[in-house]
């Protein structure tokens, strides 16, 4: 198993941005809002730079459409192989991506609060709505608790 993750956030965001296919740049910017739900935005001055590079060491071939205009960008047959690997890489080490995240999140409780702490993954839509039936199981909970 590989000692810490080396891949950077915009290679594992491209990897998982292309598993849809092809695309051009702004394609590229809207797939990667929606993947993160909206919270990270990765400009056109960081896409591009970064796209050249891949384009650079063979990852990814970019295409002119002729009829829009557009330049489509596609993994290579090597690109193909690295993005296997980062994924592979990826659920090898959940478990250090799950405890560095925990710790940031107990970082930002201890400095804002476990009241903002909620209030950010509600805001994140990372907390589920209680069902009606578990809204009901906890109010019962919380009456015979004392609560």
């Amino acid at each position: 198993m590989p000692k810490g993750f080396q891949t950077g956030p915009y290679e594992v965001m491209f990897y998982i941005a292309l598993k849809g296919g092809p695309a051009y740049g702004y394609e590229l910017a809207t797939r990667f809002r929606k993947m993160t739900g909206g919270h990270i935005k990765v400009s056109f001055g960081t896409i591009y730079p970064f796209l050249r590079r891949m384009e650079h060491k063979g990852i990814i071939k970019s295409t002119r459409d002729e009829r829009s205009g557009r330049v489509y960008y596609a993994l290579t047959p090597k690109g193909r192989t690295a993005q296997v690997k980062v994924f592979k890489r990826i659920k090898e080490s959940q478990k250090e991506w799950e405890g560095k995240l925990l710790g940031i999140l107990a970082m930002h409780a201890e400095v804002f609060g476990r009241r903002a702490l909620h209030d950010l993954l509600e805001r994140g839509k990372l907390l589920r709505k209680p069902s009606r039936a578990r809204a009901s199981k906890t109010k019962i909970q919380h009456t015979l608790l004392g609560l």
